[in-house]
C-alpha cells in the first residue's frame, strides 16, 4: 500500500470518529501548507489529519463516556495510525476512558491476528499504550531503578507484553 492509500486509509478513520463524535472540522486554506505541497504532494492531507485528530483528540479527553461508547472506532483510527508517533494522542484517550489492560489485550489482538497494516500500526500504539517507567531521579534513570510503582504497572501487564513480543518478534 502505497502512502497515498496508507494517508487516505487514516483519514477516513478519523472522518469516522468526527461524524460519530458529531464535531464539525473545516479545513481553513493556508499558504504554508499550499508551499510545501509543491515540494510533497501529500502534505495537504498529511497536514489536514493532524488536525483532525487534535479535534477528536480534544473531544475524547474532556468527554471519557464518549471515548468509551465510541471505543472500537477510536480503536480502528489507531490501527490505520501510520506514523509511530501518531496514536499517542488516541491511544492516550482510550486508556483514560477504558484502562491500559483493554486497550493493551486489543491491540495485541491486532498484532496476532490483524492484516499487515494493523500488526505494524498496532506496534506504534503498544509504545503510547504500555505503562511508563518512571524514575524517582536522573540518577535513578541511569542506573535503571524505576519507581516501584511504575514497575509494578509494567508487572501487571507483563503477560500481555511478552505475547505482543512474540507478536511481533
Amino acid at each position: 500500500m502505497d502512502l497515498g492509500e496508507r494517508l487516505g486509509r487514516q483519514e477516513r478513520g478519523l472522518d469516522e470518529l468526527l461524524a460519530a463524535l458529531a464535531l464539525d472540522w473545516q479545513d481553513e486554506p493556508d499558504e504554508r501548507v499550499a508551499r510545501l505541497a509543491e515540494r510533497q504532494p501529500h502534505y495537504p492531507q498529511y497536514h489536514r489529519i493532524g488536525h483532525k485528530r487534535q479535534t477528536v483528540r480534544r473531544a475524547l479527553e474532556a468527554d471519557r463516556a464518549a471515548a468509551a461508547h465510541h471505543y472500537d472506532l477510536v480503536l480502528a483510527a489507531v490501527l490505520r495510525e501510520d506514523d509511530p508517533s501518531a496514536p499517542r494522542w488516541l491511544t492516550a484517550a482510550l486508556v483514560a476512558a477504558v484502562g491500559r489492560r483493554r486497550v493493551l489485550e486489543d491491540l495485541l489482538r491486532a498484532a496476532e491476528r490483524g492484516t499487515p497494516d494493523e500488526r505494524r500500526c498496532a506496534g506504534h500504539a503498544w509504545r503510547w499504550a504500555e505503562p511508563p517507567l518512571r524514575y524517582a531521579s536522573e540518577q535513578a534513570r541511569r542506573e535503571d531503578r524505576p519507581t516501584a510503582t511504575s514497575r509494578a504497572e509494567r508487572e501487571a501487564v507483563a503477560d500481555l507484553a511478552a505475547r505482543f513480543r512474540a507478536a511481533t518478534g
